[in-house]
């Protein structure tokens, strides 16, 4: 704490002692004072510290923090955080609607002796405060300060404890029986897992970059994600076994109470090594958890409660196509709000808005329009702060147009990859030809991708340093702005001289001095190329089952198609700039690729019979 802020408290301290109430209201400083106990150094202190004063009572007094444990029906006690809103100082007493999370993170940490809750940690929570809901932080069973193990993520009894807390919360004096979720990442998972259990005071909620098919993210096209994997157990099993979580009233054993309990949690990394296919069985618990705890599996039930979601995420979000998924899958009330960001980085001016006119519209009956809009919020990267915004009726938009983009041999003399071929317009005439490629296991998208901010490991792409390594395939000079908003397609044509390889594509914008600007990547492995009927709406994109028995190796010598979809995005590209693609065999930082001696030697097809091409969609200029 600074010598200043140490000022203002004695100085607080000073004027409660002699009952003077101070309190701030629209900016400015207002007292209440027994008769003759102002006294003109009093008032003349006040007066020349009124800014920071007011600063720190808008902060300090903003909410009562107190803390809870709410037993379930197992004898588990979860802890819990209630914030409520002060008014003038005091706390408001009448009932308000509550909006709470499902904390998977430690709810609160105890640092340097202090405390810091969620209100520290994302501001915007303030802004609720202050407009009057209670906000609740609950620890999740087997974790922070909650009791119990966790055999298994996104487990059924972790909803069925969310049912629990939100009809506890509902009969709470200080409740009016209108309650809402929020969060982020697992907290946005666990509120879509909430609703799918229907409780009867669930009223609205706003899963922010939530995942819906756990097998396609953490083996995307047969690939596993053993980077993120790895070090998210870490991070989880540190928070869950290490002392540091704030405290709720443990009782006689204190913290070794709950974190006893937390020694026995599963190990998430060897269960995610271990669960190589969609159908794969989880030993200790029995289950198949790409089929039994995906979220994905929940839609029908989340569909069926009826309750209103908005769903917030960002392009270069680990879950950005997820977000697409949940929005194209489900029939509530909804909405969907995507914006130029990362897991980890976004504005919390953005949060407060986005939950503010959602929960104003669903838990106080305001009538603000939010629903009146158009369901779909997007905003368009590129094309500047101020008219990237956008929106639509539908997702993908409507009036986007499929653009095809086929590779050519090149050279387009932007960079001095392995082939530096060209995209050229479909219909251009080309030879049946091949570029091939040696695998080169040292290829890298980087150490912080959107892969990696899912772990809170930064986020920055460099990919000229990979693209030199690469296949790549790089547009003319455009002559005009090109608006890409959809779900970008890859068709390559492949062959190797080993029965297996796996392709990573990105998708990028090459500036005037030739370097690369990532816009957007997918990963196939080739033995998993099989397609099949999705089992919720996958917009047409491709498929792959991912189980044992859908799996065929590469024929040798003989070319197959892949068809990868990228990440959804959208992305001015300027006209003076390039497009490209770029290709490798291996993304060493993020994806585990079993390095084969010697190195297989992959070609990429190209010409009338193996037309490999990028489809882009377009949104035709205005």
């Amino acid at each position: 704490m600074t010598a200043t802020a140490r000022g203002v408290v004695d100085l607080l301290l000073e004027t409660r002692s002699l009952n003077i109430v101070l309190w701030a209201e629209e900016g400015r400083l207002r007292f209440d004072a027994p008769a003759g106990v102002m006294t003109d150094a009093i008032r003349a202190e006040l007066v020349a510290r009124k800014g920071e004063i007011v600063a720190f009572l808008a902060d300090a007094d903003i909410g009562e923090r107190s803390t809870v444990r709410i037993t379930m029906r197992d004898g588990v006690r979860l802890a819990a955080d209630v914030f409520r809103p002060r008014r003038r100082g005091a706390v408001v007493e009448e009932p308000l609607p509550v909006i709470w999370c499902h904390e998977r993170y430690r709810r609160a940490e105890t640092v340097e002796g202090g405390v810091l809750t969620k209100l520290d940690s994302q501001p915007w929570l303030k802004e609720m405060l202050r407009n009057e809901y209670v906000v609740v932080v609950v620890d999740s069973r087997g974790s922070g300060a909650s009791e119990g193990t966790r055999r298994i993520e996104f487990s059924h009894e972790e909803a069925e404890d969310a049912f629990e807390v939100t009809e506890w919360i509902a009969a709470r004096p200080w409740s009016n029986g209108r309650v809402g979720m929020y969060g982020l990442s697992y907290s946005g998972i666990n509120q879509l897992l909430a609703a799918a259990t229907a409780p009867p005071h669930l009223t609205a909620i706003l899963p922010q970059m939530a995942m819906f098919d756990l097998y396609e993210f953490l083996r995307p096209g047969g690939v596993f994600r053993d980077d993120f994997a790895r070090n998210w157990s870490d991070l989880v099993r540190g928070l869950d076994t290490r002392a540091g979580a704030a405290g709720a009233g443990e009782g006689p054993d204190g913290p070794a109470g709950y974190l006893a309990g937390h020694q026995e949690n599963a190990d998430v990394f060897g269960q995610a090594a271990a669960l190589e296919f969609r159908d794969s069985v989880e030993p200790v618990t029995g289950l198949a958890p790409y089929r039994d705890v995906s979220p994905a599996n929940a839609r029908d039930a989340v569909s069926a409660s009826g309750i209103p979601v908005c769903h917030l995420g960002g392009w270069h979000d680990i879950w950005a196509r997820d977000t697409t998924l949940w929005f194209r899958n489900l029939d509530n009330p909804q909405r969907m709000v995507i914006g130029p960001w990362s897991h980890n980085n976004w504005k919390n001016e953005d949060l407060a808005r986005e939950h503010l006119r959602w929960y104003d519209h669903w838990l106080k009956g305001v009538d603000n329009g939010v629903m009146a809009e158009p369901p779909v919020r997007y905003f368009t990267m590129g094309a500047g702060a101020a008219t990237g915004w956008r929106t639509a009726d539908t997702w993908p938009p409507s009036e986007a147009r499929p653009r095809e983009l086929c590779f050519g041999a090149g050279p387009s003399g932007t960079i001095r990859s392995v082939n530096d071929g060209v995209l050229v317009e479909a219909g251009t005439p080309a030879e049946d030809e091949g570029d091939a490629y040696t695998v080169d296991y040292s290829t890298t998208s980087g150490r912080t991708t959107r892969w990696s901010d899912g772990y809170a490991g930064g986020f920055h792409y460099d990919l000229t340093p990979n693209d030199r390594k690469a296949l790549t395939y790089t547009s003319a000079v455009l002559s005009e702005d090109l608006e890409v908003t959809g779900h970008p397609l890859v068709h390559l044509w492949v062959s190797s001289t080993h029965p297996d390889a796996a392709f990573f594509v990105h998708l990028s914008e090459v500036d005037e001095r030739g370097e690369t600007h990532y816009v957007t990547e997918g990963v196939l492995r080739a033995s998993y190329r099989g397609s099949a009927p999705a089992p919720f709406d996958r917009m047409g994109l491709p498929y792959q089952p991912g189980t044992r028995d859908a799996l065929a190796a590469l024929p040798p010598g003989e070319p197959v198609e892949l068809a990868i979809d990228l990440h959804p995005t959208s992305y001015a590209f300027s006209a003076g700039r390039r497009l490209r693609v770029s290709i490798t065999c291996c993304d060493r930082d993020n994806a585990r690729v079993e390095e084969i001696t010697p190195a297989p030697v992959i070609t990429v097809h190209r010409g009338a019979r193996h037309p490999s091409r990028v489809v882009l969609p377009v949104v035709p200029r205005a």
